[in-house]
């Protein structure tokens, strides 16, 4: 062959490997779409942000929603969400908080299973409050209605199996939504959700002073909070000084602030700490010595200005539907200066006239009870808040699971393994994972796929799939063996992945990335074209 042909054939050769590395290119086409079809959803504001977790796609949304669901031309506000993707077919997992989220708030589910995930910031919340504000809306069932609009609104694109889920307050919501729309999902796992009948529900009291450890534990911290306040000429100035390293400003008064923490303690001592009383000082302690150990187990931003004000909304649910607990003072009255009759209400917007109304959880611990199927409780049995628990009756499939020695942190993965199995196989046979089995057997094999674009400069995508959970190294290496960069090492579990490498200050070449993952390894050449 003359060099004239060589080269002839050599120009045809690159430019049909170019129109194939285009016909590779669009087929991420499919990932613009999905962009351009959740800005087509009605009241719909969309960024794409970073991807979190080993999601493929993060979007950050702002829904418009109205403040009166039964005045939908009224008022209305913007609700964050946050929606993480891997395949629309499949499963969603709905986190309705209770609070505010962010892109991080992803809930444990994921690790057990490929899913995509939403949470939706609660009305109210952070950056989702109307303007201006008008309480009588934030209700449970207004927020409710806020939830149904948003599986409504994203099952025009995610149509297979819904779950929600959350912990606390996020998995009351979660048990809300299900009592007004109770088909909305497929099924519900909360972790340590009470149901509360009054704002200051007595068995709180009972746990505390009969079930929450042994006799010692419960008379170390009794001694321990009289000590903080025998001892409080000497804390308050520290307690000053961490209050002002904190910046955000405390209108409450370090003396009050004080007070409220040392009545929490109890309560958060088994809720959140580890439940081991002999870390609890005795009364040779230190002042700082006794603080630090409080605030190892309570923190003091929610007595800040920004705390209250970021908790306004919650304390208005507590005391008008979700109910609380009241502070005891009858061992420490002669102590408490600060406070002549210390309650939470003082937190929440309208506090002289808001009034609780129990005949709301009473409404919904009854549907609980007797409608409320295809539901996992899952609690810790150092929790405080296990005293609400929610009573089964056998009149649904629900499963209660109570995990002794365990606080308020309690997750899947910290139960006894026969307790994990159960949850596994109950979601498995309620929900009837057909959606997932579809998914999971599109991937059946590893892959590698080619990067896109390809010649790229200087980004480029790198796409691969894995039939199981596996040990993954995904590295760059240079034609001649020399190892670039390690874009990735570490465990995955079942899915696809995408990775973005930025070829910063590298020349023009042919470069190779290589995947390992458990006895699987897969290579691919990309060009580096500037």
């Amino acid at each position: 062959m003359s060099n004239k042909n060589f080269f002839k054939f050599l120009i045809i050769i690159l430019i049909y490997f170019w129109m194939g590395n285009q016909a590779l290119y669009s087929t991420a086409k499919p990932q613009t779409d999905l962009l351009e079809r959740l800005k087509a959803l009605p009241g719909v504001d969309v960024t794409e942000i970073e991807p979190q977790y080993d999601f493929l796609r993060t979007f950050e949304i702002d829904l418009t929603q109205p403040v009166n669901h039964h005045d939908p031309d009224g008022q209305t506000f913007k609700q964050r969400i946050y929606l993480s993707h891997r395949n629309e077919s499949a499963p969603m997992v709905l986190h309705p908080s209770g609070y505010s989220v962010s892109a991080r708030s992803i809930q444990e589910i994921v690790d057990f299973y490929t899913v995509n995930h939403i949470s939706v910031t609660h009305r109210y919340m952070a950056e989702s409050k109307p303007q201006p504000i008008d309480w009588q809306y934030l209700t449970i069932e207004q927020a409710a209605a806020d939830h149904h609009r948003v599986v409504t609104l994203f099952k025009q694109i995610y149509n297979g199996i819904w779950i929600s889920t959350g912990a606390s307050k996020s998995g009351q919501t979660a048990l809300f939504h299900r009592r007004f729309y109770p088909d909305d999902v497929q099924g519900t796992i909360t972790f340590g959700s009470p149901i509360l009948f009054s704002s200051t529900d007595p068995r709180f009291d009972h746990f505390l002073e009969n079930i929450a450890g042994d006799e010692d534990s419960r008379t170390k911290i009794k001694q321990f909070q009289r000590t903080v306040l025998i001892n409080r000429e000497d804390i308050l100035p520290l307690v000053r000084l961490h209050l002002e390293n904190m910046g955000y400003g405390y209108s409450l008064g370090e003396d009050v602030i004080l007070e409220f923490a040392i009545l929490e303690y109890p309560f958060y001592f088994w809720s959140f700490g580890s439940g081991d009383s002999s870390e609890i000082p005795d009364t040779t302690a230190s002042a700082q010595e006794l603080l630090d150990h409080l605030l190892e187990i309570i923190s003091l931003l929610e007595y800040t200005d920004v705390g209250n004000e970021y908790y306004k909304p919650v304390y208005y649910q507590l005391y008008t539907e979700i109910g609380y607990y009241r502070l005891r003072t009858d061992y420490l009255a002669d102590l408490l200066v600060a406070l002549a009759n210390p309650t939470h209400k003082i937190f929440a917007p309208n506090s002289d006239t808001i009034t609780f109304k129990p005949e709301v959880m009473e409404d919904i611990h009854a549907w609980l009870q007797n409608e409320g199927n295809n539901i996992i409780y899952i609690y810790g049995g150092q929790d405080t808040w296990t005293a609400a628990a929610v009573e089964l009756t056998g009149q649904t499939n629900a499963i209660k699971i109570v995990q002794p020695g365990a606080n308020h942190f309690l997750r899947i993965a910290d139960l006894d393994f026969d307790k994990q199995q159960l949850i596994l196989s109950t979601l498995d046979q309620w929900l009837n994972l057909t959606g997932m089995t579809e998914y999971q057997m599109q991937i059946n094999d590893f892959k590698l796929s080619q990067n896109y674009p390809n010649p790229f400069n200087p980004s480029t995508t790198i796409q691969f799939q894995l039939p199981k959970s596996s040990f993954v190294t995904l590295k760059i290496f240079s034609v001649l063996g020399k190892e670039i960069e390690t874009l990735f090492e570490g465990r995955k579990t079942m899915g696809e992945y995408q990775v973005t490498w930025t070829a910063k200050g590298l020349p023009s070449g042919i470069y190779l990335v290589y995947l390992r993952a458990d006895d699987f390894v897969g290579t691919k050449k990309v060009i580096l074209q500037k």
